[in-house]
Parts: C-alpha cells; sequence; structure tokens
C-alpha cells in the first residue's frame, strides 16, 4: 500500500499559488498538485480497473480455499418398477421386508412399487495430490498480483498528473513568452516604420521587422494551440472530473536532490518495482505447478458420508447412513509424465520471463537515470543561454540606436533571445518529469511534495 503524503494547506505550495499573479486573463484558479493527484485517483478508469480486478482476486482466492470444505448436496428420486432386484432392495430399504417376500414366485414376477429416496451426501478431499493447495497457491498469487498492478497504475497515474499538470503550466509560459515576443515586434514596427517616413532607415529594416513580427504571431498560435491541448491532456490524465478540475497555475519548481549512483537505483527498482514482484510472482506459481503436476503419481484421499430416507410416499419410510474412505490411486495414466514434461517447460519460461523483466529493469532505470542528469544539464545551461542572450539582445539594440549595427542583427538577436526562453521553459519541465520518471521506473514514486515547488 502506498503512502501519500500532501503538504497541509499553509505549505510551499499554496503560498506559492496565491503568489502567483501573471497567468494570463481568464486563467481558473488553480486546485493544487495534490488535489489533482487525488481527483485521478478517485476517477481516472484505469484507477476503477485495476481495484475491479483486485476484487475479482479476492473473490478467486475464496473460491480456491473453498476447495478445502465439505461439500453437501442433497438428491431426491422417485422410481417405479417390477425389477426384482429394484422390488427386493426397495422393501429392504423402506424396512417392510418380510417372511412372505422369500416366495420364489414374488422374487421372481414382483409387482411394481414405488421408491421414494431422499440422499444427503457429504465428500470432503483429505488428499487430492495438491490439486486444491495448487489452486489456493495460485489465488494467493493473483491477489498478491492485484494488488501490485494497483500500485503500479497509481503510480502510472500520478505520473501522468505530474505530466499533464506541468504540461498546462510550461504551454501557458510558452504563450506568454511568445505574446511578449509578438508585442516587442509590433513596437519594433512601429518604432522603424516611424524612423521610415522620417527617412532615417531604408525599406529593407522595415520589411525585415514586418517578417519577423509575422514568425512570432505564427510561433503565438502555435503556442495557443498547444496550451488547449495540453488543457484537454490535463483533464484526461484526471479521468475527466466532472466539474472539470481547476486549471494548473504557479511554476515549474525547482528540484534540489542529487542522485545516488545508478547502481543504487537498480538495487532499488529490484526491490520495489511492483511489475516485476508480478513476475516473481508468476515463477513463484509455475513452481507450484510443477510441484502439482509430480503429485499426479500420489494416490488421492477423500471422506464421504450419507444419510437416506427411502418410503412409498413423502410422510412414511425408513433411514440409513453410510460413513467411508475412499482411495484412488491412479497405477498408470498415459498424460501424466507429458503434464509434467509441460509443468516444468512452463517454469523454465516464467524464469526466462524474469530474467527478461530484470534486464528491461536495469535498461529503464538506466536510462531514466542518464535521462535525469541530461535533463540537469541542459537547464543549467539553458539559464545561462538565456542570460547571455537577453546581454547580447541588450547591446546590439543599443548599439542599433547608435547606428553601430543593421537591423538585421537586432532581429537576430531578438530571435534568439525568444528561442533561449523557450528553450529553459523546456528544460525545466524536461527537469521534473525526468525526475518523476526515474522515480516511477524505480517504482519509488509514492511522495509528490518534491514536485510542489
Amino acid at each position: 500500500m502506498l503512502l501519500w503524503t500532501f503538504p497541509g494547506s499553509a505549505g510551499p505550495w499554496e503560498r506559492q499559488t496565491a503568489a502567483a499573479s501573471s497567468d494570463p486573463p481568464g486563467a481558473a484558479l488553480a486546485g493544487g498538485l495534490a488535489g489533482a493527484v487525488q481527483t485521478a485517483l478517485a476517477h481516472h478508469p484505469k484507477v476503477s480497473f485495476s481495484r475491479a480486478g483486485a476484487r475479482g482476486a479476492d473473490a478467486g482466492y475464496e473460491a480456491a480455499r473453498a476447495g478445502y470444505l465439505p461439500k453437501i448436496g442433497l438428491s431426491q428420486k422417485v422410481l417405479r418398477s417390477n425389477n426384482p432386484v429394484f422390488v427386493f432392495g426397495s422393501l429392504l430399504e423402506q424396512a417392510r421386508f418380510g417372511p412372505q417376500h422369500f416366495d420364489p414366485t414374488f422374487l421372481n414376477a414382483p409387482d411394481a412399487m414405488t421408491n421414494i429416496r431422499t440422499d444427503a451426501v457429504v465428500s470432503m478431499p483429505l488428499f487430492d495430490q495438491r490439486f486444491t493447495a495448487t489452486r489456493v497457491a495460485e489465488g494467493k498469487g493473483a491477489q498478491k498480483k492485484a494488488r501490485l498492478m494497483e500500485d503500479w497504475i497509481r503510480q502510472e497515474v500520478v505520473f501522468g498528473v505530474l505530466q499533464s499538470y506541468y504540461g498546462v503550466i510550461v504551454a501557458r509560459e510558452k504563450v506568454g513568452v511568445a505574446r511578449d515576443a509578438v508585442e516587442e515586434t509590433e513596437a519594433q514596427v512601429r518604432r522603424i516604420r516611424n524612423y521610415y517616413e522620417k527617412g532615417q532607415v531604408v525599406r529593407s529594416d522595415l520589411l525585415a521587422a514586418e517578417v519577423q513580427r509575422s514568425e512570432f504571431a505564427q510561433q503565438l498560435v502555435m503556442a495557443q494551440g498547444d496550451y488547449h491541448t495540453a488543457l484537454e491532456a490535463f483533464q484526461i490524465a484526471l479521468g475527466r472530473p466532472s466539474p472539470p478540475y481547476p486549471e494548473p497555475s504557479g511554476v515549474i519548481p525547482e528540484l534540489a536532490v542529487s542522485p545516488a549512483p545508478v547502481d543504487s537505483w537498480i538495487t532499488d527498482a529490484f526491490a520495489h518495482r511492483p511489475d516485476l514482484a508480478m513476475v516473481h510472482e508468476d515463477v513463484d506459481i509455475a513452481r507450484m505447478r510443477a510441484r502439482e503436476a509430480q503429485a499426479r503419481y500420489l494416490p488421492r484421499l477423500d471422506a464421504f458420508s450419507s444419510y437416506g430416507l427411502s418410503g412409498r410416499d413423502w410422510e412414511t419410510g425408513s433411514s440409513d447412513y453410510t460413513l467411508g474412505l475412499s482411495l484412488s490411486w491412479d497405477l498408470y495414466d498415459g498424460r501424466r509424465n507429458p503434464g509434467i514434461d509441460q509443468a516444468r517447460a512452463l517454469l523454465a519460461a516464467a524464469e526466462a520471463q524474469l530474467r527478461e523483466a530484470e534486464d528491461q529493469v536495469r535498461l529503464q532505470v538506466t536510462q531514466a537515470y542518464e535521462g535525469f542528469l541530461a535533463a540537469r544539464a541542459r537547464l543549467e545551461m539553458a539559464k545561462k543561454a538565456v542570460e547571455q542572450a537577453r546581454e547580447a539582445l541588450r547591446i546590439v539594440k543599443d548599439r542599433y540606436g547608435e547606428g553601430l549595427t543593421t537591423i538585421t542583427e537586432v532581429l537576430r538577436a531578438e530571435t534568439a533571445y525568444r528561442r533561449t526562453q523557450w528553450m529553459e521553459l523546456g528544460a525545466r519541465f524536461d527537469h521534473v518529469i525526468r525526475y518523476a520518471e526515474l522515480l516511477f521506473r524505480v517504482g519509488r514514486l509514492e511522495d509528490i511534495s518534491p514536485f510542489q515547488g
């Protein structure tokens, strides 16, 4: 069972949300990342699917355990016949047999009679060649797998919420960057047009500024489309709650994490990955089935008892009971050896699948680990690039104002600056999501507080 830990109402996320007032007009107040996760865990269809699977596994386990319990049956037969053996036996069952019934004429050609027989039968396996034990083990394994699947799906849903939540924020910030770029270039076009009308610049300078304004306007349109797509993806990640969950606000958090060596993450994944634990359960079940197949060489022992009532009608009759043990032993069964071979082959396949799963986990953790390190490095470079591009743009604008450079250099510097802003936003998002992916690949995406800023 995962322990979800969320900050209190006065935590850093709430303070950050309250302080965030730079969102675009019309942006909804945020409900917080913790609330988004809780909403997704309550509404996402994958979570509902896993819970239904767990309930089914519980029922299957109880059904398997019932194999240890006795079976109780009730039957009633109404028979009428003049068969000599039937008549003779029925008279004995009804306790009506008398000296007159030894008459050879009666014994050879009796009149037809009716026998109403009611039986209550109880049977219980004492040793069923490990059949019930294996079914119980399979049921228990299915229970464990269902709980592990619930755990895995919860982490998958949380990872999806993190991606979509901060996907909305970064998409909105990209819209803001693109809008600022458009406004800046529009102001620049007005200035250059004024210079052109006064004869201070050539027409090519004006055309170049107008071209850049068009490019930035296209980027704004694309950014707005990405933003609306991100909003839709966010609601889907939450399972489409009704009413829709409030739009995220705030900023992408700065993570202060120093990851341990990759080998320790791989070891942690082997101990905590729910999907890997499910493969271990498959191997254990395959071993149980192999032992069951070998137990087919052993005898089967059952206990039984019955209580019966026989009579001419529904109200009269004679009762009897039977207690017994039944030992059955198949000295030869042509299906036994092939069954053992099949069980051993399935066990070998399960063990091979486990080795492959461990290799895949090792690869996935390594990829996620290297991806996080690369994202952290890209973020540092992106921060420096923004600072450098901002300073370069300032210098070029000053030089252009003094007539020391061309408008082309200004436009190039403006484009470079906006590009670095987009690059930094992408790097911030990637830094957070790559760390979340690393925790997810290890099976430890349990606490979202590091992602709340």
